[in-house]
């Protein structure tokens, strides 16, 4: 058992000696972060590791249920305890999960294109179908039960199982049953699996407001999204476009390369976008926007925000506030501003880690602080959990003509800051005292603290295909 364990701290130390990682980094033209420095094993690791092994050896020996206790499952269960306890962001992933997330992080899966909902012991619920994806092109549409997949009940499974099985490599086929009127018998349909792209702009999230004011929800940042951002910002440029609406809300970051990306389109080249600091707090790295991009400097910006805008979303408003490029309105922000190193394993597994901190260019620390909005419209707790299914809904409406809908009043103030006011009001002299208009009443809010909440949101707003 000691050989073994021995074995696996020798992989990972050859790992990280030679590994790049995964996790949200810098785009290509700045140069990358500082790689891991070479881990060597000490005397005291030995020492450690061979109690380690004792217990794991006691355990996997004597423990009552030998299923509970295989040399699998408890090395798992050590490297999870391992990393997890050290903050809500460094942690395990398991070959499968690793696979999962990877997936997430670039924007891109095989799968047939479908976007489901699960409740217990019910069949999948398909609410969205991607245009062009094998389920359309199958004839499959929102309101359809998957009832089977490859032979499997899927009113028997949990969800994740149900995602696995319309997964595999590109190419190869999955069969599947479904239903769309309950009384009628389930049909068989065979799909080919293909490479799907995950928009983190959907295209109803692309928009043209009153006052020639654009929005543009982005509800992620993956390899694809810069991409997706200057397509959009190209078909609201094609109309006259007199100011911009960035709705990063419920965005839980994703890929620093891209955040930076799009950053540049809003700076100047070379200006200062982020900066890490290490343990000792010693600066290990600077970010500056890149050369290449198209330029957009005279557009003004506004960046709606909540408890929900976390991460790379943070670095990018972060660097816009800073250099007074954008103004904040909605929320202070989650703070998530550590960068995650992601080291693959060689059981297929990754360990995640926090490996420096992040800086705004102004040199404010964003983690367990986030960012504060220029101006600040705060929601109660229910209100953001409404506004946030609302908004993927009916993005860029300030109230839906719906049952039930509610205003979404810090859209409205961002579009107000953007729309110039009617001649008359422009001529008025100031009030009395110098006195600004009195904005929205204070409500009783969220602000910071939704941190243990934030993985249930990104659970919300996730889409699987």
């Amino acid at each position: 058992m000691f050989r073994f364990l021995f074995f696996i701290i020798l992989s990972v130390t050859l790992a990280t000696a030679g590994c790049r990682s995964t996790a949200p980094e810098p785009p290509p033209t700045p140069p990358p972060a500082p790689e891991p420095e070479q881990v060597e094993i000490s005397d005291k690791t030995y020492s450690d590791a061979a109690v380690f092994a004792l217990a794991m050896e006691i355990l996997r020996k004597n423990y009552v249920d030998p299923d509970r206790a295989t040399d699998a499952r408890l090395l798992e269960n050590a490297l999870t305890g391992l990393a997890g306890e050290l903050d809500p962001y460094s942690g395990y992933e398991p070959p499968a999960q690793f696979t999962e997330n990877d997936s997430k992080r670039t924007g891109e899966l095989v799968g047939i294109g479908v976007e489901v909902v699960k409740s217990a012991n019910q069949p999948l619920l398909i609410t969205g179908v991607m245009p062009g994806s094998p389920a359309q092109k199958g004839g499959l549409r929102p309101g359809d039960r998957i009832v089977e997949i490859s032979g499997k009940p899927t009113a028997r499974l949990p969800m994740q199982e149900c995602l696995n099985l319309t997964r595999g490599k590109e190419g190869s086929e999955v069969e599947l049953k479904y239903s769309r009127d309950a009384a009628a018998e389930p049909l068989a349909i065979r799909l080919t699996r293909a490479m799907i792209v995950r928009p983190s702009i959907p295209a109803d999230a692309v928009k043209l407001l009153p006052g020639h004011i654009g929005y543009i929800k982005i509800e992620s940042f993956t390899g694809h999204t810069p991409e997706e951002f200057r397509a959009a910002l190209r078909k609201l440029k094609a109309q006259k476009l007199d100011g911009l609406i960035l709705d990063l809300r419920n965005n839980p970051g994703g890929l620093v390369g891209s955040a930076v990306e799009i950053a540049s389109i809003f700076l100047p080249e070379n200006e200062l976008i982020l900066r890490t600091r290490d343990r000792h707090g010693r600066q290990t790295h600077e970010i500056r926007s890149t050369g290449d991009q198209p330029r957009e400097l005279e557009l003004p910006v506004v960046i709606l925000t909540s408890p929900f805008t976390a991460s790379s979303s943070e670095l990018f408003s972060g660097a816009l506030q800073d250099h007074k490029r954008a103004r904040l309105v909605g929320m202070r922000t989650f703070g998530k501003g550590t960068l995650l190193r992601i080291v693959k394993l060689p059981n297929g597994g990754a360990l995640r880690y926090a490996n420096a901190r992040y800086h705004t260019p102004l040199d404010h620390v964003i983690e367990r602080r986030g960012l504060t909005p220029d101006v600040e419209v705060r929601l109660s707790p229910g209100e953001i959990f409404r506004l946030s299914e609302q908004s993927r809904n009916h993005p860029g409406e300030i109230q839906p003509e719906e049952k039930g809908a509610i205003r979404d009043i810090q859209l409205e103030k961002a579009l107000e800051l953007l729309t110039p006011p009617p001649a008359s009001e422009r001529d008025m002299p100031p009030a009395a005292g110098g006195a600004s208009p009195p904005g929205p009443p204070d409500r009783q809010g969220a602000g910071a603290g939704y941190g243990s909440e934030v993985f249930a949101m990104q659970k919300l707003l996730n889409r699987s295909y």
